[in-house]
């Protein structure tokens, strides 16, 4: 029998996902802080103010981008973690099945056991065979699909970092326009 059927530590997933969001929360606080900056050149004229106000944006737009990645990025980690978890209960379940019904694991399939038995016990073995395997199929599926949606997520938000606008140099991004910044000063990022 193998040593686990779900393989995957949730806590390290977990914590790392907490650590992820909290590093975009203080990207944020440096958002906010360059947003003052920001405002603060608004009485500068000249085309040093206006290099500085094109430098600070293009500043701004990254923090804000990454800032949101490494958010989705930290939470579709947790969301992984608490699949996982499932999925490692889901597969101690299976394992104790497996056990009890007197068959073993070959990877994720389960057989019978080799050596001699009686024709009694060997049937009833037999015929536990798929509600055992389904138990088993249950919690690699589960599993399965939870490493998809966290790959796909991934791939969506390594994307995202990597679009030429976030990575263009200072200067050469246009500014927000100031019809984006709210009360506070702050754009909200489903505008960017």
């Amino acid at each position: 029998m193998t040593a686990t059927l779900v393989h995957g530590d949730h806590v390290s997933c977990s914590r790392l996902g907490g650590s992820m969001r909290r590093e975009s929360s203080r990207l944020r606080q440096h958002a906010h802080s360059l947003e003052d900056a920001l405002g603060e050149l608004a009485a500068w004229k000249g085309a040093e103010a206006g290099d500085s106000r094109l430098s600070i944006e293009a500043s701004l737009r990254v923090l804000r981008a990454t800032a949101d990645v490494l958010d989705e990025a930290g939470a579709a980690l947790q969301r992984y973690a608490t699949d996982l978890a499932e999925g490692h209960e889901l597969g101690r379940r299976a394992e104790l099945r497996v056990q009890r019904a007197g068959l073993l694991l070959d990877g994720t399939r389960v057989i019978e056991p080799w050596g001699p038995a009686s024709a009694i016990g060997s049937e009833r073995r037999r015929g536990l065979v798929p509600e055992v395997q389904a138990r088993v199929d249950l919690a690699t599926a589960h599993v399965g699909r939870a490493r998809g949606r966290l790959g796909r997520e991934m791939t969506r938000l390594t994307q995202a970092l990597s679009r030429p606008p976030l990575l263009a140099p200072a200067g050469q991004v246009e500014p927000l326009p100031h019809s984006e910044l709210g009360r506070t000063g702050c754009a909200h990022p489903a505008r960017l």
